[in-house]
């Protein structure tokens, strides 16, 4: 079943969609939370960290979202292939 779902047309497409748009989220929420907008605070070092941290963490959340989505999706055809 996991072949068959990350082989889907679309999966992959999905998951950095979301990945990208969770990544900005993330960056806009972790910089006004963590530094109350001061720009000065911000290192290279700092902001490699964020970036990295927000790729890594909106694959993962990315991959988990599209997974569950299309392995409904499947199950739903195979329901009315079924019928």
């Amino acid at each position: 079943m996991f072949q068959r779902i990350v082989n889907y047309p679309g999966f992959w497409k999905s998951v950095f969609a979301l990945a990208g748009m969770f990544c900005v989220v993330y960056m806009i929420i972790d910089f006004f939370f963590t530094n109350d907008s001061n720009f000065d605070v911000y290192t290279i070092e700092h902001v490699g960290k964020l970036i990295l941290g927000g790729i890594a963490s909106g694959c993962i959340y990315g991959f988990i979202v599209s997974y569950f989505k299309f392995k409904g999706k499947i199950k739903e055809q195979a329901r009315r292939e079924d019928d």
